[in-house]
C-alpha cells in the first residue's frame, strides 16, 4: 500500500485564501480533500478546463489576466473582511 506523500505547489496568497474559503463553504475542512477530488475528476475526463500553456507571447498576456483577477480577488477578500 502507498503512502501519502507531501507534494508543495506554490500560489498567490489571495488565490489560496479564495480557495480555501470556498472549500469551507463547502464542508471541506482540509483543501487537500477537495483539490484531490477536482484533480480525480479531470484525471477521468483526461482533460484540464483550462487552455494548454502557448509561447511567451501568450503566456504574457495570460499573465496579464491573472494577475487582473488576482486583483479582484484581493479586493473582494478586503470587502469580506470589513464586514467580519
Amino acid at each position: 500500500m502507498w503512502a501519502n506523500r507531501i507534494y508543495g505547489i506554490r500560489l498567490h496568497p489571495e488565490i489560496y485564501i479564495a480557495f480555501k474559503l470556498l472549500c469551507d463553504r463547502a464542508g471541506y475542512r482540509r483543501m487537500n480533500e477537495a483539490v484531490e477530488r477536482i484533480m480525480l475528476k479531470h484525471i477521468k475526463e483526461g482533460c484540464l478546463p483550462i487552455p494548454p500553456k502557448g509561447n511567451r507571447i501568450p503566456e504574457a498576456i495570460r499573465r496579464i489576466h491573472l494577475l487582473k483577477e488576482i486583483d479582484q480577488i484581493r479586493r473582494k477578500l478586503a470587502g469580506e473582511k470589513k464586514k467580519n
